[in-house]
């Protein structure tokens, strides 16, 4: 899609697994790898989030749906979790245990992705993709044509009820793994998990009506929802 054809994005990730692998061998050739190299010393950063997020990329070129949600966090480890990996790394840390603190960006990127998904299901039906779990579908009674179809059915509503219960409980998660000693320093995270969380509040306000529209917050609405998480983050609010 885009500026590439699937043949040729497939080739283009295949060139960057190999650049990575070079990178962390010390002989980056690119010259966007060689200037990331002094911050993946620097940070320490996991090759594990590059090549994760690589793998994670390359899922859309070939799937379109995912039969189960199980299925479908191996996704969102790919194009989110992975990131978290390395945002944790960056932003710094002293006081969570390498344990915790991976499994608080893998959860942070479950979530956020989660609430990608929903809010973007009517996008990416115009691009023929469905990211709700087909077995949630089939649960529900929730029939794909319907879907595809744009119907908002009280069987997709429930689909939807059930990936809001998953990424509440994955903010809930990632909210008790931290340090508190760490949440200053993971103030980015938690300034966007506080706008994630708004917008699939959002959704469920609006009873998950996205098939024809796309919930956004309102910039006066964000900042705020920043200065709480900034506030929560030195044990002020």
């Amino acid at each position: 899609e885009g500026v590439f054809t699937k043949d040729e994005a497939a080739r283009e990730l295949d060139a960057w697994r190999a650049e990575i692998a070079r990178l962390y061998a010390g002989k980056p050739t690119r010259p966007l790898a060689a200037r990331l190299a002094p911050f993946v010393e620097r940070f320490k950063l996991p090759r594990e989030g590059f090549d994760g997020l690589i793998d994670g990329v390359a899922m859309d070129l070939d799937k379109r749906r995912y039969e189960t949600y199980v299925d479908l966090e191996r996704y969102l480890f790919g194009v989110a979790g992975t990131v978290g990996l390395l945002c944790v790394e960056v932003f710094g840390h002293a006081a969570t245990k390498p344990e915790a603190l991976r499994a608080y960006a893998v959860a942070m990127g479950n979530a956020f992705q989660l609430t990608n998904i929903m809010r973007d299901v009517g996008v990416d039906l115009e691009k023929g993709r469905v990211y709700l779990p087909l077995a949630d579908l089939r649960e529900a009674g929730c029939d794909l044509e319907t879907l595809v179809r744009r119907e908002h059915t009280p069987a997709f509503a429930a689909v939807m009820r059930l990936q809001y219960g998953r990424a509440k409980a994955a903010y809930r998660e990632a909210a008790g793994l931290l340090d508190p000693a760490d949440r200053p320093a993971q103030l980015p995270g938690a300034v966007m998990a506080a706008v994630y969380e708004d917008v699939l509040e959002e959704l469920r306000r609006r009873e998950f009506r996205v098939l024809f529209q796309k919930v956004t917050t309102p910039k006066p609405r964000r900042l705020v929802l920043a200065a709480k998480a900034w506030a929560r983050a030195y044990g002020i609010y």
